[in-house]
């Protein structure tokens, strides 16, 4: 009798696991330039439009900000460590930043990870910086430190939705 329903437990959430996948709906973002589009899912993911960025994402409970912007122009290697400092330096001086290299479907890219005291609560932003054909672009996500450790397979899936359009 255990063994049976144990095995209409693991086939019921096989089900309700294919219903979930198959309903949710995806929409895309194309950039700019036309050369990449990043795919997310508005019902964890709504879009904004802002003067600053090409585009901006926020989580449904608005504690996650994702911000994604093209360049027409190319950031070196060298230049990675001060265009990412300058960024945020109105709000106060970054600590723990590392970048790295990490591969995001199809593209490398520099990866960063880097904390901001701000009117005495940490922040933690992440993302990356892709020198591709037309210059670069950004994608950074940013939010109270427990925000971003508690949504860190939204912000990896909307991470993993951007591409090159082909």
């Amino acid at each position: 009798m255990l063994n049976k329903l144990i095995l209409l437990f693991l086939l019921s959430a096989t089900c309700m696991t294919g219903q979930t996948k198959s309903n949710t709906k995806v929409e895309t973002y194309t950039s700019r330039k036309k050369l990449y589009e990043i795919k997310y899912a508005p019902e964890r993911w709504i879009r904004a439009d802002t003067s600053d960025w090409d585009v901006e994402f926020h989580d449904q409970y608005n504690l996650v900000t994702a911000y994604f912007i093209e360049y027409d122009y190319f950031i070196s290697d060298k230049k990675l460590k001060s265009t990412i400092e300058d960024e945020y330096k109105e709000f106060g001086k970054i600590k723990n930043l590392k970048i790295y290299k990490k591969k995001i479907n199809d593209l490398t890219v520099n990866y960063f990870e880097c904390e901001l005291d701000y009117n005495d609560l940490l922040y933690k932003y992440q993302g990356f910086i892709y020198n591709g054909k037309g210059g670069s672009i950004q994608m950074q996500f940013g939010a109270q430190a427990e925000a971003i450790e508690q949504n860190k397979d939204i912000i990896d899936e909307l991470s993993n939705g951007i591409s090159i359009v082909k």
